[in-house]
């Protein structure tokens, strides 16, 4: 019987000692286990702030885009009125030269009279012309007559010659003043090249920007993908090593009961057994089906590149796309992302339908533009050097949208 009773005490105490080894090995493995999920947890927190970043340079990058657009046209616009000042030059040195002539076919005219005076004048007296054609008169009668004449040539020769150099002297003026426009036009043609650059400088910076973000996204993604496959396994560890030790914990038991029955009692044992249930919940993602014949136009150009003032299918800039899909479908609307973003009724991004415009920037400022599609993805013209393509609110999310 003592002997019977020390086996017990045997029993119980290795069966205590099992318990308490399952017990730490349990918390050992919850340990790990709540690590990755730490790391999973920092991790997701991690990607959410990249994914701020990236919506906050894709915003950045399409200001940039629209600005550099309209620095395009300004220096377009500009360089058109160099060409026209300096067709404009152009023609008043054609009418100087003009001038110039009727002086110089003036004087000729004027040397023509002096000879026919000179021929008129019998003697030299006074070495004047004027002078020695009134004094070769014949009579007083004469001498009138000639002294009326010498005073209208000489009025008239005057009035002549003043007349045209005062006109000449007016598209000498005129000129000048062309000339200094074009001088300033030329400034600012300079002026407006350099803004160009340095924004493109700008955006070419921010591009740097961006592809760092992208590309530790991605890493993070990567890291995420293994944090997530290691806790799956570390969970499935767990549990395989938890039915073990809950079967080795329940034979301990089992001896010890079987030791402290009665000998001549029937052996009984008690075996224990998990199951689990799992349920599988099905959801449906229902999407509108309102995609109009706007929508249909804008998918049919997906892949066209992305092109400066682009509004045929050679190539589209943001609003460009919209305009021409828009006319397509017998719509008329503006042509700038600007004035497309005061059209029709405002919606939240969260609210947004297939078919409702998306805009980036403010109401009659917007600097971009695309079309929803549903699902959180809408088409639009990304940028220089991309092709018209899908994109994702997830990643670049727009400001509001406009149902029109």
């Amino acid at each position: 019987m003592k002997t019977s009773k020390q086996f017990l005490r045997v029993l119980s105490v290795l069966a205590l000692s099992g318990t308490l080894a399952t017990s730490l090995t349990s918390v050992v493995r919850a340990d790990n286990i709540s690590d990755t999920k730490d790391k999973i947890s920092s991790n997701k927190s991690t990607t959410s702030q990249l994914l701020a970043k990236i919506q906050d340079q894709q915003k950045t990058l399409a200001k940039l885009n629209n600005q550099v657009s309209e620095k395009i046209n300004d220096i377009d616009a500009n360089q058109k009125a160099i060409a026209s000042v300096t067709k404009e030059i152009a023609a008043f040195d054609t009418k100087i030269t003009a001038a110039q002539k009727q002086v110089t076919d003036r004087t000729d005219v004027l040397k023509k009279q002096l000879v026919a005076l000179q021929k008129q004048s019998s003697n030299s007296i006074s070495g004047n012309v004027y002078v020695d054609f009134v004094l070769n008169s014949k009579d007083f009668s004469d001498l009138i007559s000639r002294s009326m004449t010498v005073n209208k040539l000489s009025a008239a020769n005057k009035d002549a010659l003043d007349a045209i150099n005062e006109a000449k002297q007016q598209l000498s003026d005129l000129r000048q003043d062309k000339a200094d426009s074009k001088q300033s036009l030329e400034d600012k043609q300079a002026t407006l090249v350099q803004q160009k650059n340095d924004l493109e400088t700008l955006k070419t910076n921010a591009q740097k920007q961006q592809d760092a973000f992208n590309k530790e996204l991605e890493d993070h993604k990567g890291e995420l993908a293994a944090l997530q496959a290691q806790l799956s396994q570390q969970t499935a560890d767990a549990a395989k090593k938890a039915q073990e030790d809950a079967a080795k914990q329940a034979a301990a038991q089992a001896a010890v009961a079987q030791a402290a029955a009665s000998a001549a009692a029937a052996s009984a044992s008690s075996s224990s057994s998990a199951s689990s249930q799992s349920s599988t919940a099905t959801s449906t993602v229902t999407t509108g089906s309102n995609q109009g014949s706007l929508i249909a136009n804008v998918q049919q150009y997906l892949g066209v590149p992305y092109v400066w003032g682009g509004t045929t299918p050679a190539g589209f800039d943001c609003s460009g796309l919209i305009y021409y899909a828009a006319q397509q479908a017998g719509m008329s609307l503006p042509r700038t992302s600007q004035a497309q973003s005061t059209l029709g009724t405002q919606v939240s991004v969260s609210d947004l339908q297939a078919g409702d415009l998306v805009f980036w920037g403010g109401v009659g400022s917007a600097y971009h533009v695309g079309i929803y599609i549903g699902n959180g993805q809408y088409i639009h013209a990304p940028a220089p050097g991309q092709n018209v393509t899908v994109g994702n609110v997830a990643y670049f999310r727009p400001d509001f949208g406009r149902r029109i």
